[in-house]
């Protein structure tokens, strides 16, 4: 088989990077910078420290602090509007990953007429992208950073639609995040570890994607519990800082499937976290394809760290997978459906939704329409309470 695999980025990775930005905004020949972030990045001092680091090298900033959960596109017009308004010459984009959506589809508009829904993929409309993008992670779960999607909550529509607007640099700097509360660890751990899973379990994986989502499977698997239990623990955070970056590589050529299709439309439905959707998804995503992958499936319990005795078939291997995950689950808080009050009938309804609003769910390794994905939600539903 012929595959195709590429990295749309550079990836300046390691603690104390972020010092480097001023340097790197230079080389791409800013001058003028819009810095896009969140509250949390604000009330931490991250955002503070940008700023002063940019202004003491000579770079004029325009902040933009308005960024909220999901991406809404209203916030992403305001933030683009600001930079047109500014004649910023180059996008930086400073937090979790409805930040870096937000900074990628701002600076789509930066350049391009708002609003930014006639850009999303399918529209037709053209755009063009001549000013630079940097991201900045500030948490380890969504990879955003290297991925070419910008994911977008449309408030008219109510569904979580794509703008492709790759960034020119990353930097990852795992310090960035030792401040990232336990819970949010979690999740975003999770859903680092939810693309790694999909990305291994397509009808369109490369030998590239393959060793990195192994690799993101076992770094998650040995540093996510330790990040949550101390979450100045260096090492462990920038393994999963490494982790969420190299699963962002790995998806962008693999794509997801049917996990994010659920954890895109539940998410939408019952605003609930992204990364918190995504772990629920998780067991059943394993499940799913264990009978007719099952090289893949030993591979994924082993880099997961279940044990799974010598004989047993690939569906046992992948039950013994997902109760491992499921473990890890209950440990880390990550609660149920049914603990967040959502019914089963009300999720299942959510299938057909997903379906529509989700053409990736096709990339799944056995075919999946409402109706198989309807028993999906439901087995999401009643295996982990």
């Amino acid at each position: 088989m012929i595959s195709t695999y590429r990295q749309l980025c550079p990836v300046v990775f390691g603690v104390g990077a972020v010092n480097l930005l001023a340097e790197k905004v230079k080389e791409h020949g800013g001058t003028k910078a819009l810095c896009i972030y969140d509250s949390g990045v604000k009330a931490a001092g991250i955002s503070d420290r940008i700023v002063r680091a940019l202004s003491d090298a000579g770079i004029a900033v325009i902040t933009f602090d308005e960024v909220l959960p999901d991406a809404p596109d209203s916030i992403v017009d305001r933030a683009g509007k600001l930079g047109q308004d500014e004649k910023v010459d180059i996008v930086i984009g400073v937090g979790g990953g409805s930040t870096l959506d937000t900074a990628k589809a701002a600076s789509v508009l930066v350049e391009n007429p708002l609003p930014v829904r006639q850009y999303y993929i399918g529209k037709g409309v053209r755009f063009k992208t001549t000013k630079p993008l940097i991201l900045i992670p500030t948490t380890s779960g969504t990879g955003s950073e290297v991925s070419l999607m910008a994911v977008i909550h449309d408030e008219e529509t109510h569904i979580k639609d794509t703008v492709l607007r790759a960034a020119d640099l990353a930097i990852v700097d795992p310090e960035l995040t030792i401040t990232v509360p336990k819970a949010v660890t979690a999740v975003t751990g999770f859903d680092a570890l939810s693309h790694a899973v999909e990305a291994y379990t397509t009808n369109c994986t490369n030998p590239k994607a393959d060793i990195l989502t192994l690799e993101v499977m076992r770094l998650v698997a040995g540093n996510l519990e330790k990040a949550c239990e101390d979450g100045r623990d260096l090492e462990a955070r920038t393994n999963l800082s490494l982790a969420s970056n190299l699963a962002g590589m790995a998806f962008n050529d693999a794509f997801l499937h049917f996990g994010h299709a659920i954890a895109h439309e539940l998410g939408s439905v019952f605003h609930i976290p992204h990364g918190a959707v995504c772990a629920l998804t998780i067991p059943e995503v394993i499940r799913f394809s264990s009978d007719v992958a099952p090289e893949r499936t030993y591979k994924m319990a082993g880099a997961l760290g279940a044990a799974v005795p010598v004989g047993a078939t690939s569906v046992e291997a992948g039950e013994l997978a997902a109760a491992h995950v499921r473990r890890l689950m209950k440990k880390l808080g990550i609660k149920s459906l049914s603990e967040q009050g959502i019914s089963p009938e009300d999720a299942m309804n959510c299938a057909e939704g997903a379906i529509a609003h989700n053409p990736f769910v096709s990339c799944a390794l056995k075919p999946v329409d409402a109706a198989v994905l309807r028993v999906l939600i439901r087995q999401v539903y009643e295996n982990y309470r």
